[in-house]
């Protein structure tokens, strides 16, 4: 666990901080990866007496690439459940500093079980931290209040998850699966109510970043980040291009439609 200030955890893990334009070369180092995801799991139950915490999803199979998120279980005691997750962005604001914590409003009221989306700053987008909380007495049921309407709340901003929604597409065009970014884009612009423009998917991302930071102020640091991730992803994709392994990623608009964050 880091015991030094936010700044000094975060230099220890590998964040770039007061470099705002750093991110375009993007450090994709797996051992950086796994280093902020042992942090977090170890930080999680140094926190709390008698719970639990680790990899969960790709991480823990064996089965990531360098895009691959960080999934992350945290089992509690259930009469500490609640203060836990009152005290999350203090916990894990030992490992590094905080860009976005967000709950899934399907859990948001949840008495038992939530899901957390944070994001660290100056690390890449796609090493997003999702983190299922679980009380003990459900044993990690994944199927735990799914269809209780009363555990859902309201508090979500559809123009981060559009956002949220275009770096998935990223990921989809640098591992070489367009059709899954094409779904990922018909998500994102259903969120903001815009049609999807025409060109190529990463211009239609760049187009997204454009849309959103003219409607939500708010979001401004996730469209400028958002931004240089397109940028250094059409660099990689083009690099491919050159070296004849790219199929290729451009595709007509089409309508838009519901989808999940």
């Amino acid at each position: 666990m880091c015991t030094d200030s936010s700044t000094e955890c975060a230099k220890s893990w590998g964040f770039r901080t007061h470099e705002p334009e750093a991110v375009v070369e993007l450090n994709l180092d797996p051992s950086v990866r796994r280093s902020l995801a042992d942090a977090v799991t170890r930080v999680l139950e140094e926190s709390v007496a008698d719970s639990s915490a680790g990899l969960r999803g790709s991480l823990a199979r064996g089965t990531s690439d360098p895009y691959s998120d960080i999934d992350v279980f945290w089992e509690l005691p259930d009469a500490q459940f609640h203060d836990a997750i009152d005290d999350l962005s203090e916990i894990l604001a030992s490992v590094g500093p905080i860009e976005s914590i967000r709950a899934d409003p399907l859990l948001q009221n949840s008495d038992k079980r939530r899901l957390i989306f944070v994001q660290f700053a100056d690390l890449p987008l796609y090493w997003r931290v999702d983190i299922e909380v679980f009380a003990a007495s459900i044993e990690r049921d994944d199927d735990y209040d799914l269809d209780n309407l009363d555990a859902r709340g309201d508090r979500w901003s559809l123009t981060h998850s559009a956002l949220a929604n275009g770096v998935a597409a990223l990921k989809s065009l640098l591992r070489g699966d367009p059709e899954r970014a094409h779904e990922s884009l018909r998500s994102a612009y259903a969120r903001i109510n815009q049609p999807i423009p025409e060109g190529s998917a990463l211009d239609q991302i760049a187009e997204l970043a454009e849309i959103v930071g003219g409607i939500d102020l708010e979001q401004a640091e996730l469209v400028r980040r958002l931004q240089l991730h397109c940028e250094a992803a059409r660099a990689a994709i083009e690099s491919k291009h050159l070296a004849g392994e790219s199929k290729g990623f451009t595709r007509k608009a089409g309508p838009t439609g519901p989808g999940a964050a």
